[in-house]
């Protein structure tokens, strides 16, 4: 079952301790209030409007954080990982263009999860416009920075 996660207005940042019973939360509670205060965050509207937009989505198994990237070929495309941080670049500074641009770098959008997710399962894939990179709730990976996208 795919859930799509839907941010409701909640003040304050993000407690990792649950209130009511002192325990920590779990990652689905961590991940569920990461993502409001993530979605609710003016700088991510603000990234996905001057960069590329970013959705995040969550099923049974997973976790998956869509982007969608127009006018981009899959060899512009890095994702990158660093413990907890999830990072997708777009470098298209190769192309020429009709205008000179002075000092075009790199496009980058960071996702910092509440927990780490280096060591799970992880796959990238674009099928243009849109790049999905899936991050498996229980099946662990090999540690690498950079995750190859098909």
């Amino acid at each position: 079952m795919l859930q799509h996660i839907i941010p409701q207005r909640k003040t304050g940042g993000i407690n990792m301790q649950d209130n009511q019973h002192g325990s920590q939360m779990n990652e689905v509670e961590k991940f569920d209030e990461w993502v409001k205060s993530f979605f609710l965050d003016p700088e991510t509207c603000a990234l996905d409007h001057q960069l590329f937009s970013i959705d995040i989505y969550e099923s049974d198994d997973e976790y998956m954080v869509e982007a969608v990237l127009e006018d981009h070929d899959v060899k512009d495309i890095k994702v990158c990982l660093s413990d907890n941080e999830l990072s997708i670049i777009v470098d298209d500074t190769h192309k020429p263009f009709l205008e000179k641009k002075e000092d075009k770098l790199p496009t980058q959008r960071k996702i910092p999860f509440p927990f780490s997710i280096c060591s799970r399962r992880i796959t990238a894939e674009f099928s243009n416009p849109i790049l999905v990179i899936r991050i498996h709730k229980f099946s662990p990976g090999k540690t690498a920075e950079d995750i190859n996208i098909e």
